[in-house]
């Protein structure tokens, strides 16, 4: 029996190619891209769960109370660490985790490398594997490092490294290192890397802030006994917060601030670190969930609109094969059989599907990777929690696309079906229009965030930001030359250059570089009984002339005042409003070094348009130089790019060039929106294609019910135009409610997309018209072909049997 089914389905199949080879490219592709953004989805929603394996790890943040609302800070002071581990038993480990970039002396190459500096628990607060060496032991020295796999198998090759000396520069001076340990790279979704780990001790401004509470610089990482939950430990702190930040409670209460609902100024808490990841207050590579489960949403709306396909073909086929029903039943078939034999065809063309869309991940996982810069591996479906829920997706699909149809034959009249009565109206006509209102509902939306999300990258692109981004070449310095030698040296070597413009240097780039590092240092300190914060960033001689900063007043730093390397500072107009004078030229500001006020620049955006501009002071001694900026002339740029590879390569062989423009740098922020923009317009091109395939599909089975229809009109006189205008209306009248539907959803969701940017355009009207004229001429495309080609038919062919 079961063989006699497996025949008579392999036969349907083969004899409706036409609907075999749509259901399958459909069910194939929308199972192909989904793997892909649901595994996308996964690597976002379990970043940093890997370190959690072995017990929670949570983040120790700030959230203060202040006038101007609430804040948040991340970076905690050198000495909290041993604080906390004497005050709360409670607190097994405790790591702290400081970031900086190194570089490996290796023959005659530097090899420039991320460094971690740590603590020794840190191999037991984190969820990576010492692969060699002892791991209660393996930082106890302050001259050990810990190398990851790749680095020491680069480094030293087949040679056991254990024991070996490395020199690794970092800061301004060069350290001998000995290999300690060898540890695992472990999985890309984490935030806490771990390429080269030394003692903090090592880090250069240790010794001056290892016993200050106000230089916040690190993050700190605990791990609690199994008794504590983080709620209960969250209330402890309250009193660790009113011992260490006495001051701090004292000064908000001066200013006006109010306390939260717990009665708190200023609060030290604990977050997971998992959790931390979607909190852009506290994690410092933070995302929003709507991403991933934008990612899910984008991947269940394409498997829907395929299975609607596959729902609306299978009944609409099922029709033509109403006698065989029919006789079935009038022969004694129970309604269990013939919804077998027709799930059991629907279940075939869904495995074939599914195995087709596997080799398609396959083949696609490369150019998706490149596309959307991303770094999956189908290696994650072997991942217990991943597979079942794929294949729970995947028996739905199939139960829903397959089952819906088979009952649906079932309930053919027996005795209507033997007299060709059968016809598709009713409520099965009623749930394919519904099914295709959906697939267009959810195109439309599509494309309608496709359009918005790619506005605000234009407008992002496109507003103003204050200073040159299109003249200035931006050079990361490396460790091999210090910033300020450098900076002198290429100043000397290319003042006679006519296409040299200006040049500075900066302790921070603007944008993101190709060397990928960001960093920002806040400044807090009281000034006329007010709390200030300010951004503090490094700037050398012409940063204002370089950099086409406009300067509202007083001057920029000039090497014929001599105490501008030491005691002067620019500020911002939103640093200008904190300190509340008319004139802020002369003001002494209350720094260590009490630097004075000698220019005002306009506010410009040095972080990217997610932000408010906020307060920033400029001073020739904060840290060290790291990127110089050269403004050159528009004309011979690759001449002048060209002249600055050579120069620079003369003044640091060692060292790799990684220079590029300002306008490079600022796009780069943006990459997250651009994924998201691109993610949108792959899936609205799919949800259009998928969509027409459908409906052109239907429009046939609809059309071919209705020839002797269309020859009655043809000989009573109708044009090909009224006729095919008919045919279409219905279909049009469907994408037409599919738009009024999708319309204002969109406007909602991608309003509350929006609100995640300081500066963000408007939604205009023009979205949703361009919208509709795309969703109702691609309607019309699919769908006029094919009512052309009836309304083209001679009559007498459809009439013959009457």
């Amino acid at each position: 029996m079961i063989r006699n089914y497996l025949k008579i389905a392999f036969r349907n199949l083969w004899k409706n190619k036409t609907y075999l080879f749509i259901n399958l490219i459909g069910l194939s592709v929308a199972f192909g891209v989904s793997i892909l953004l649901f595994l996308s989805a996964y690597l976002l929603l379990t970043y940093d769960n890997f370190h959690e394996q072995n017990g929670a790890v949570y983040r120790v943040y700030h959230r203060v109370n202040s006038p101007q609302g609430e804040e948040y800070g991340n970076s905690m002071p050198l000495p909290m660490r041993g604080a906390m581990k004497a005050e709360y038993p409670e607190v097994n480990l405790a790591a702290r985790v400081m970031s900086g970039a190194a570089q490996i002396h290796k023959n005659d190459k530097l090899i420039n490398q991320g460094i971690i500096f740590t603590d020794p628990d840190y191999l037991q607060v984190f969820g990576y594997k010492l692969l060699k060496g002892n791991p209660q032991t393996a930082l106890n020295d302050l001259s050990n490092v810990i190398l990851r796999e790749d680095i020491a198998k680069n480094i030293f090759g087949e040679q056991d490294p254990i024991g070996k000396t490395l020199n690794i520069s970092h800061g301004d001076k060069e350290v001998p290192y000995i290999v300690s340990g060898i540890i695992e790279k472990g999985p890309e979704n984490t935030s806490i890397q771990n390429e080269m780990l030394v003692r903090i001790e090592t880090a250069g401004e240790f010794t001056d802030n290892k016993d200050r509470w106000d230089a916040d610089q690190h993050a700190l990482y605990l791990k609690l006994d199994d008794h504590t939950s983080p709620a209960t430990f969250n209330k402890r702190l309250k009193a660790f917060t009113a011992k260490y930040y006495k001051s701090n409670i004292e000064q908000l209460k001066k200013e006006g601030a109010k306390a939260d609902a717990q009665g708190d100024f200023m609060s030290t808490r604990i977050i997971g670190l998992s959790e931390s990841h979607f909190d852009s207050r506290i994690g410092n590579q933070a995302i929003s969930k709507v991403y991933p489960y934008t990612l899910l949403i984008v991947g269940v709306i394409i498997l829907l609109i395929a299975a609607i396909n596959f729902i609306n073909l299978s009944i609409a086929k099922s029709f033509t094969r109403a006698k065989e029903v029919g006789m079935r039943k009038a022969l004694g078939a129970f309604k269990g059989q013939i919804v077998g034999q027709f799930w059991g065809e629907a279940f075939l063309i869904c495995i074939a599907a599914f195995s087709l869309g596997l080799f398609l991940s396959y083949v696609l996982l490369p150019h998706y990777n490149a596309i959307f810069r991303s770094s999956l591996s189908l290696n994650l479906l072997q991942t217990p929690s991943l597979l079942l829920s794929i294949f729970i997706c995947f028996a739905l699909v199939t139960l829903v696309a397959g089952g819906y149809p088979a009952w649906a034959v079932t309930r053919f009249n027996t005795v209507e079906v033997l007299k060709g009565k059968v016809k598709v109206s009713g409520s099965s006509g009623g749930i394919r229009n519904a099914l295709i209102i959906f697939q267009f509902t959810m195109s439309v939306l599509l494309i309608s965030c496709t359009l918005i999300v790619w506005t605000q990258i234009n407008y992002l692109r496109s507003k103003p930001l204050g200073f040159n981004t299109t003249q200035v070449y931006s050079i990361p310095i490396g460790h091999e030359v210090s910033g300020k030698r450098l900076l002198k040296h290429l100043r000397n070597r290319l003042a006679n250059q006519p296409r040299i413009l200006s040049m500075t240097g900066s302790d921070v780039n603007l944008g993101r570089g190709l060397d990928g590092s960001f960093s920002k240092s806040v400044l807090g300190f009281e000034q006329n009984g007010k709390s200030l914060k300010t951004n503090m960033r490094t700037a050398d001689y012409d940063y204002a002339k370089t950099l086409d900063l406009k300067l509202l007043q007083g001057r920029e730093f000039s090497e014929a005042y001599a105490a501008d390397t030491a005691y002067s500072v620019i500020i911002n107009e939103a640093m200008a409003k904190q300190l509340g004078v008319k004139n802020p030229l002369g003001v002494i500001l209350n720094t260590d070094e009490k630097h004075k006020v000698i220019g005002v620049v306009q506010d410009f955006h040095f972080e990217s348009l997610h932000r408010q501009i906020e307060a920033v002071s400029f001073f020739m001694n904060g840290f060290s130089i790291n990127y110089i900026f050269v403004k050159i002339a528009p004309d011979h740029v690759d001449e002048t790019i060209a002249l600055l590879k050579k120069t620079y390569a003369e003044l640091a062989p060692k060292s790799e060039f990684q220079g590029s423009f300002l306008d490079e740098n600022v796009n780069k922020q943006y990459q997250r929106e651009e994924r998201l923009s691109k993610i949108f317009f792959s899936a609205a091109t799919l949800a259009i294609i998928l969509s027409c395939l459908g409906l052109f599909a239907i429009a046939i089975m609809v059309i071919s019910q209705r020839t002797k229809e269309i020859g009655v009109r043809k000989v009573l006189g109708a044009s090909v135009f009224s006729i095919t205008a008919l045919l279409s209306a219905d279909f049009l009248k469907m994408v037409g409610v599919a738009i009024v539907i999708a319309s204002p959803i969109a406007w909602w969701i991608m309003d509350k997309w929006l609100t995640d940017f300081a500066y963000r355009t408007s939604i205009q009207w023009w979205v949703f018209v361009v919208t509709a004229l795309l969703a109702v001429g691609i309607a019309i495309v699919t769908i006029s072909f094919q009512a052309i080609k009836a309304a083209l038919t001679n009559p007498t062919s459809s009439l013959r049997s009457e």
